[in-house]
């Protein structure tokens, strides 16, 4: 039984596919006059902005450009990201349980504080780990290693994440890893998954009573 509960955010906790890929598809028509299909651009879903530019300049300056840009066009659209169905019921039962509850996710400090007061996130996690708080990001366990640092040495934690780069950096960590399979897509690329969660509430079963 875990006492520990780490969560990735977004395709975890929050829906944001359809905000940060229609922006990016936006971006990139704007600037590069590039057109992108949505499918191929769910890469980027679970590791940090300007790295996921990279697959489209190898210029700094222009990615730079092009993460100012991607981040106007993505507040435009920010009333189409919802908190997932039973995501707030979850954690306040996994805090009625005693269950130290955390965060590490590829979003920067200012963007999660954003997030937590946008989405009623007040209170609910014990330990938030942003992309600017580590030097390397998922599929790197630094992430994770981060928050375990922040735990009694007999912790036991899994973490809970939507992407191949959260799967790798939980394994890297030496973590357990759940699906979140309400925000996964091609859950069959998963098989090395420990568990695999259809709803937030399966996750209770985990965790010490």
């Amino acid at each position: 039984m875990f006492d520990t509960v780490i969560f990735d955010v977004d395709g975890t906790l929050i829906d944001t596919e359809y905000v940060y890929v229609h922006s990016l598809q936006q971006t990139l028509q704007e600037v590069q006059h590039r057109t992108v299909p949505a499918e191929d651009l769910l890469f980027i879903l679970g590791i940090p902005g300007m790295r996921a530019l990279e697959k489209f300049t190898a210029d700094p300056k222009e990615r730079q450009h092009l993460f100012a840009i991607w981040l106007g066009h993505a507040a435009a659209l920010k009333d189409h990201a919802t908190v997932y169905p039973g995501i707030h019921d979850t954690l306040a039962a996994l805090h009625a349980q005693g269950v130290t509850v955390g965060v590490a996710t590829s979003k920067i400090h200012e963007e999660m504080q954003t997030e937590i007061t946008r989405f009623g996130f007040q209170g609910a996690f014990d330990i938030v780990v942003t992309a600017d708080m580590t030097a390397k990001h998922k599929p790197d366990p630094a992430p994770l290693l981060a928050v375990m640092a922040q735990l009694p040495e007999t912790a036991r934690a899994v973490y809970i994440g939507d992407a191949a780069p959260d799967l790798a950096a939980a394994h890297a960590a030496r973590l357990p890893f759940a699906l979140a399979e309400w925000g996964a897509h091609d859950a069959g690329q998963f098989a090395a998954a420990d568990y695999r969660l259809a709803h937030p509430r399966d996750i209770l079963p985990l965790v010490r009573s």
